[in-house]
């Protein structure tokens, strides 16, 4: 048989022999399986692996960490851990089968072989492994016909309660599809409908779903993902109030292309997180009271929910950019929100060409600003009183701002022009403006 290691990049082809060496010397089977196959047989990038073992993972996991030098850590509740190295990672499990004590539960695991683990996997093309082992190495293991549904473009589940024990499929099934332009074959389909029909997605923690509804939102092109979602099923499971109409879809294509503009000019700008613009899009007809209960409820991080309420009480205060402002103005206005903010607002008035050019101008010219001034400078030139350097230094970064100068020594210039000289010797502050 074909050995499928060969189209590894050479480091992983490198770490691959290294942890086979190793379960070898143990006396362990060891295993890629799951996505990283199926993406080996459909030639895609390959960024992390993922390893099941007959025997102890987190053991081959610690003496791997120390051979490739890599970080390592361990999850004793599932035997499972991850190993690290530079931007990578490689996911080593014990192989297992698992059961679930009600529809949508999280599972009780046991170790098990290679063929239940496999056979409790979402999908066919997800359910194949390759051979570590010395006598068998780099050969693909295809127990329930993936490789046949790889070529086909199908999405098959492998038994037919597979969407009730786990709900969360229906939502990977939709995510596989869309990615790979593959269909949902047709007994999976009507499984799938049956499960929603039942609102099976209700039952699983919202925790799960929330991580779910990011991988969805962090796919290439969301705005297909989120049609089929809607087409399906809506978003009831996320609140049953949630609509998404023509205006909605309007809005999500536009925040692509507003994305895309965002990383061709501002290349130098932080990474985005681009999938909380996205969200913010879906709950953005919501009240805002409900906005954050469902934000907390699915436990959301702190920063994320600060930027989708924002974008929520900010988009109509932000209107008044659409007028010719001074760039203090601009900046006062603008400063508090995330680049995630500016970019949906960005989208959201894509006719309002003035407030666009104002977005446009802080992200270019303003967000970068800086005073070199500071407080010690003031306090080595007696700048008296002491209390009042906030708010001098304030009034200087705007009067900057607004006049564009450069050098330390323009604003000690325009530090004196504005209060005045006596202001570094009296204990009153003199506005001379």
């Amino acid at each position: 048989m074909m050995n499928r290691i060969k189209n590894l990049p050479l480091q992983f082809q490198e770490i691959s022999k290294t942890a086979s060496s190793l379960a070898d010397s143990a006396g362990m089977k060891i295993y890629l399986v799951g996505g990283i196959v199926r993406d080996l047989i459909l030639k895609r990038s390959i960024f992390d692996l993922d390893i099941v073992i007959e025997g102890n993972a987190i053991e081959l996991a610690c003496r791997l960490s120390e051979k490739i030098k890599g970080q390592f850590r361990k999850h004793h509740a599932f035997g499972t851990a991850v190993v690290y190295f530079g931007e990578h990672k490689i996911d080593i499990a014990t192989a297992r089968t698992e059961s679930y004590s009600h529809n949508g539960a999280l599972p009780k695991v046991t170790p098990a072989s290679l063929e239940d683990d496999l056979i409790r996997r979402d999908f066919t093309i997800n359910a194949m492994a390759i051979s570590l082992n010395k006598d068998d190495y780099g050969c693909l293991i295809d127990l329930y016909g993936g490789f046949e549904d790889l070529k086909n473009k199908s999405i098959k589940i492998l038994h037919s309660k597979s969407f009730l024990d786990d709900p969360t499929r229906i939502l990977r099934a939709i995510r596989f599809e869309q990615r790979f332009g593959f269909s949902i074959e047709r007994d999976t389909f009507k499984l799938m409908k049956e499960a929603l029909a039942v609102k099976a997605l209700k039952l699983v923690n919202p925790h799960r779903l929330r991580d779910e509804i990011i991988l969805i939102l962090k796919e290439h092109k969301p705005y297909l993902y989120l049609k089929r979602i809607n087409s399906l099923e809506g978003f009831n499971f996320i609140d049953k109030n949630i609509r998404l109409d023509k205006n909605s879809f309007r809005l999500v294509l536009r925040i692509e292309k507003a994305v895309w503009y965002y990383k061709n000019k501002y290349k130098n700008h932080r990474k985005l997180k681009v999938w909380i613009i996205y969200l913010a899009a879906v709950l953005l007809k919501l009240p805002l009271e409900k906005i954050k209960r469902i934000l907390n409820n699915f436990a959301f991080k702190r920063g994320e929910r600060i930027i989708i309420t924002s974008i929520k009480s900010g988009l109509y205060p932000i209107k008044k950019l659409n007028k010719k402002l001074k760039m203090s103005a601009i900046y006062k206005m603008l400063n508090t929100y995330s680049f995630e903010s500016l970019l949906f607002f960005y989208a959201y008035y894509h006719d309002q060409r003035q407030l666009r050019e104002n977005l446009d101008c802080f992200l270019d010219k303003l967000v970068h600003i800086r005073l070199e001034l500071k407080g010690r400078d003031l306090k080595k030139m007696n700048f008296k009183p002491l209390n009042s350097y906030s708010k001098v230094l304030t009034e200087l970064f705007y009067f900057k701002v607004d006049k564009g100068f450069q050098s330390k020594k323009d604003e000690i210039r325009a530090l004196k022009r504005i209060f005045g000289k006596t202001a570094f010797f009296d204990d009153k502050i003199i506005d001379k403006r």
